[in-house]
């Protein structure tokens, strides 16, 4: 399934493309370093192919560009997925991540702390921001939880656990629809 979702707003512009049925290839900027790679590593670990273009006002920090990026690639992902579940544990260096994802209803929790403010060009509070504003926007129900490592450590295992979830959950939903399609083949005699 394909799909792509543009947002401009006074501060950012942003396009992004997902096809959920991809080889988890990733190509685009944001001009936030972090936020590259945690689009990167979901892409990967989902499979899913993600192109994200990003232009935001940098110079008054990264919150508008991680913002609107995760509203676009939410609604993206609500187009294309109205259910399924899934989750994932995954271990990077001393972290160990948990994180479970459900169609059909926004609800997010958050268990993650960071030791720092910042890295590679990202505020990491603005890391939770991403996931809930994702979540929310994509109408999923997301857990994460981290615990150990250090702060990139932790950044890697809850996106690999994220990518990982979002994938099972899409597996979830499409073999959902091929019961009810299969139920819908059946003649009763």
């Amino acid at each position: 399934m394909r799909g792509s979702f543009r947002r401009d707003t006074a501060e950012t512009e942003v396009e992004v493309f997902v096809d959920t049925e991809g080889s988890g290839s990733w190509e685009g900027e944001t001009g936030v370093p972090l936020l590259d790679e945690v689009l990167h590593i979901i892409a990967q670990a989902s499979g899913f192919d993600l192109e994200v273009r990003a232009r935001g006002d940098l110079l008054t920090g990264d919150h508008h560009t991680v913002e609107d990026v995760a509203i676009a690639l939410g609604q993206v992902l609500a187009k294309l997925v109205d259910a399924g579940i899934g989750s994932s544990s995954v271990p990077s260096g001393e972290a160990l991540a948990f994180a479970a994802v459900r169609f059909g209803e926004a609800g997010c929790r958050l268990d993650v702390d960071f030791l720092g403010d910042f890295l590679e060009g990202m505020e990491l509070e603005n890391l939770g921001h991403f996931m809930r504003t994702l979540a929310y926007n994509g109408r999923f129900t997301l857990h994460l939880r981290v615990s150990g490592g250090d702060d990139w450590q932790k950044v890697e295992a809850l996106t690999l656990a994220l990518g990982r979830a979002l994938e099972g959950a899409v597996m979830d939903g499409s073999m959902d629809r091929k019961k009810v399609t299969d139920a819908d083949d059946l003649q009763l005699i």
